[in-house]
């Protein structure tokens, strides 16, 4: 087995109790400015080793949502769980999640291995677990061909991949991505919905959301259509 698969693996597994149920649990989450409601009464269930993609136009609250569940944004209403644990539990969540925002969070003066060190020191890992991020990024497809690249070098789709890991560090149950695809050339994009692929065989909890529904469909097992901020369609069995 790679060093990297044993990253994403984790160094022991854990039986899920919630494999068979729902893992992510959202019910009436809301969220208005002022007169505007970006979401308004959203619930579904996600269980564990699923990807769940969400679509809609500019402006539905894909990226509303999401940023809830990542706890950067407060709700209005609603309950939020993720295998049992509430969202209002902020330090328990956040050791569960992995969050990828839309917005590229990549310091142009660093390279790809620093900024690697640079987010895991600041989500609190240890210099053990530091050094072994980059033991484990020696190999990765993902990124092992450019880790002392400067960040402003970057393409795109590379840009895009080491965002990716960056959200995947500490091999996180709960993995949020928003447009994680935007701008990623086509060999950049089947690398990282390799991977994903891999995190759901793993049984990893994945919600992507994507104003390309083609991707979607590739990837997901069911996809949650928002428009001005309700649920109005679920097509399930996608992939």
């Amino acid at each position: 087995m790679n060093l990297w698969m044993i990253s994403v693996v984790g160094a022991t597994c854990v039986e899920n109790e919630y494999k068979n149920g729902e893992s992510l649990v959202v019910r009436g989450l809301s969220k208005s400015w002022a007169a505007h409601k970006a979401l308004s009464g959203i619930s579904f269930g996600q269980p564990a080793g699923t990807v769940f993609g969400v679509a809609g136009d500019n402006g539905a609250g894909k990226s509303t949502l999401l940023k809830i569940l990542a706890s950067v944004l407060s709700r209005d209403k609603g309950q939020v769980t993720f295998q049992g644990v509430s969202l209002d539990e902020r330090t328990r969540w956040r050791a569960l999640i992995g969050y990828v925002p839309q917005e590229l969070a990549l310091d142009d003066r660093l390279n790809v291995r620093e900024t690697l060190l640079f987010w895991a020191a600041a989500r609190g890992f240890s210099l053990t677990e530091r050094k072994r991020f980059l033991e484990v990024a020696a190999s990765d497809p993902l990124i092992s061909g450019f880790l002392d690249k400067p960040i402003r070098e970057c393409s795109g789709g590379m840009a895009r991949r080491v965002s990716l890991i960056v959200g995947l560090l500490g091999d996180p149950l709960l993995i949020l991505l928003d447009e994680p695809f935007a701008g990623a050339d086509h060999h950049s994009r089947q690398l990282m919905l390799e991977r994903l692929d891999l995190l759901r065989k793993r049984g990893r909890t994945i919600l992507v959301s994507s104003h390309e529904e083609d991707v979607l469909e590739e990837l997901c097992d069911h996809i949650l259509c928002l428009q001005d901020g309700e649920l109005c369609t679920r097509v399930d069995e996608t992939a």
